[in-house]
């Protein structure tokens, strides 16, 4: 009888092994995301690359202490310096920004522009050494460069408070492309100051308001895609000490996901906001602010939004925020002809 059993356990097992091959009798593409144990063998095989040394991996490089570097989505090619803006490119932007702002101003709208730096901007000194600075000037030095000359807006450049932060302590996070919430309170802090000259009473909450939490550790966006176990790493939450006033609320629309604020406040301005996966822990601190909030990203959906929900709304204050490598996508979201 346990003869029996155990012949019978065999075949159920080599039967389970079987059954990937053949599905992919049936469709050569399929073994790949059906075969179960794939996540684990890629995870094994990348933790022993790790431990072997390792250091080049698709999309990312491992620099020392586990930091990864973002190769992919032109990512590289901001902090190599290898690309940059024609003149005329300058200028175009600059105007359609001009116009853009002066068309809202009219409205009694007030926009704002924030370009979140790359982690490889703020921290070029964790990019492995082999890795060459090509250029002098970045995309972005040259639009800030252009804008103080010719412009009549101002983009918010995060840089230079992000770079005197980093000095103190960290901000963006090792095996992320992203930063953490001391990162994202600087970049709502700076935001509401901006603001705060239009509306005095939109300045921000000082960071004694909130309490520092470390969450368990986990594999963060970096960690994934090399498919590693071994490189964990704890977020940090800054927790609001004080009670919320600001509700929200999800809604999918087209294939795409809109988040909605609320303030019963009725004498705080309205917000819309396009924005990317930088100002995720950021908006929750930006929608005590304001009476009613619409947070829109830019790429969701599989394509780009255009400005309709400003002309739908007709808010008090406008944020557009794109991280340093979507800066040519910026370009285009504010063309007028797009």
């Amino acid at each position: 009888m346990t003869r029996h059993y155990s012949k019978l356990f065999i075949a159920l097992f080599l039967g389970m092994l079987l059954l990937p091959l053949r599905t992919l009798a049936l469709d050569p593409y399929a073994i790949e995301e059906n075969f179960y144990p794939r996540s684990r063998l890629i995870a094994l095989t990348s933790d022993l690359r790790l431990t072997l040394g390792d250091r080049v991996f698709p999309k990312v490089l491992v620099g020392d202490d586990g930091w990864l570097v973002y190769t992919a989505e032109g990512d590289l090619d901001v902090y190599e310096k290898s690309s940059s803006f024609t003149d005329e490119q300058l200028a175009q932007f600059q105007a359609n920004l001009d116009a853009l702002s002066s068309n809202y101003a009219e409205r009694g709208i007030t926009l704002m522009v924030v370009i979140v730096p790359s982690k490889n901007t703020i921290y070029p000194e964790r990019v492995p050494s082999q890795i060459p600075q090509l250029g002098v000037e970045s995309k972005l030095d040259q639009v800030s460069a252009y804008l103080s000359a010719h412009g009549k807006t101002q983009i918010l450049d995060l840089r230079p408070a992000l770079l005197q932060a980093k000095t103190e302590r960290e901000i963006y996070l090792a095996t992320d492309t992203h930063w953490n919430d001391h990162g994202a309170y600087l970049a709502y802090s700076l935001l509401m100051e901006r603001l705060s000259a239009t509306y005095p009473n939109l300045s921000p909450r000082p960071l004694s308001d909130f309490a520092e939490q470390l969450l368990e550790p986990e594999s963060l966006d970096l960690a994934n895609v090399i498919g590693a176990t071994s490189l964990t790493e704890s977020k940090l939450r800054l927790a609001p000490k004080f009670d919320l006033a600001a509700s929200y609320k999800t809604i999918n629309l087209g294939g795409r996901k809109l988040l909605f604020s609320y303030n019963p406040d009725e004498t705080l301005p309205n917000l819309v906001i396009y924005h990317d996966s930088y100002f995720f822990n950021v908006n929750p601190m930006l929608g005590e602010h304001f009476h009613r909030g619409i947070f829109i990203q830019n790429f969701s959906g599989g394509g780009i939004w255009n400005l309709s929900w400003v002309d739908e709304q007709e808010p008090d204050v406008v944020i557009i925020e794109f991280a340093e490598r979507y800066l040519d996508d910026l370009f285009k979201f504010i063309d007028p002809n797009r």
